[in-house]
């Protein structure tokens, strides 16, 4: 894999996310492949772009696992894989989401939340680690392009952000910016915002969801795994083929 050369320690990645919420992994990758995945986008966007997208500044690609190899790629990369493995203490983990998403320039909206599946859990959130997020870098993030923001520690609220959120921005927020081919890998429940592109170049990023097997999953990866060349082993688990599939007892 591009980039292996980088070794990172797991257990100290583990223990960032534990404690504020969030961890920056740089160079998981090369510069040059994170410009192949991006090259790779690139043409994905030109291909499904509409009117509406064009207006709203800010496109999602959804199925790239099956789009382009070198998605299945990255969902399957063994260092991620291993944080997740690492972080909810399960071998089994699995994809509960797998897209792109871009920020054209212009897009200037704001929308603090945690993930899914925490939409739809009670609060006070349980403290139990139920699912981990991944943004790999696809360009080179900045103030300027719009770098994720987050704040952190806001894993341990319990509770979503306040809705007044959506039209500022908090004292202690924080915002990544870093070098394409790095990764933030953060708890589903830290609270997060795209923020406004004021440079005048597209800003991307690959986003992927790791859960335990036992929970539902946010998209049906399983139904798009059909669609995957020559899947790996582990491309196969991530996409739920292994994982127990309901049935009709005594039917």
């Amino acid at each position: 894999m591009d980039g292996a050369e980088v070794k990172h320690d797991v257990s100290a990645i583990v223990a960032e996310i534990n404690e504020r919420g969030y961890c920056f992994v740089p160079s998981i990758i090369s510069a040059a492949k994170a410009d192949e995945a991006r090259r790779a986008l690139e043409r994905l966007l030109a291909e499904e772009a509409t009117d509406e997208i064009r207006r709203a500044k800010t496109q999602r690609v959804g199925g790239i696992a099956y789009k382009h190899p070198i998605f299945a790629e990255l969902l399957a990369h063994p260092l991620i894989v291993s944080i997740w493995q690492t972080y909810l203490d399960d071998q089994d983990v699995i994809c509960s989401t797998w897209s792109a998403n871009t920020a054209y320039p212009g897009y200037d909206k704001y929308g603090w939340h945690p993930d899914y599946p925490y939409w739809w859990i009670n609060q006070p959130w349980p403290l139990k680690r139920v699912c981990g997020q991944t943004i790999w870098l696809l360009d080179d993030f900045s103030d300027e392009n719009g770098g994720t923001g987050f704040v952190p520690g806001s894993h341990l609220e319990g509770r979503p952000p306040p809705p007044e959120w959506n039209e500022q921005w908090p004292a202690d927020a924080q915002i990544l910016t870093g070098a394409r081919g790095s990764a933030l890998v953060f708890h589903g429940a830290l609270w997060h915002t795209a923020r406004p592109n004021r440079s005048d170049q597209a800003r991307s990023a690959l986003l992927g969801m790791y859960t335990r097997p036992f929970f539902l999953t946010q998209e049906d990866m399983l139904a798009q795994l059909d669609k995957v060349e020559n899947p790996s082993e582990m491309l196969r688990q991530l996409m739920g083929a292994k994982r127990h599939q309901p049935n009709i007892i005594g039917g």
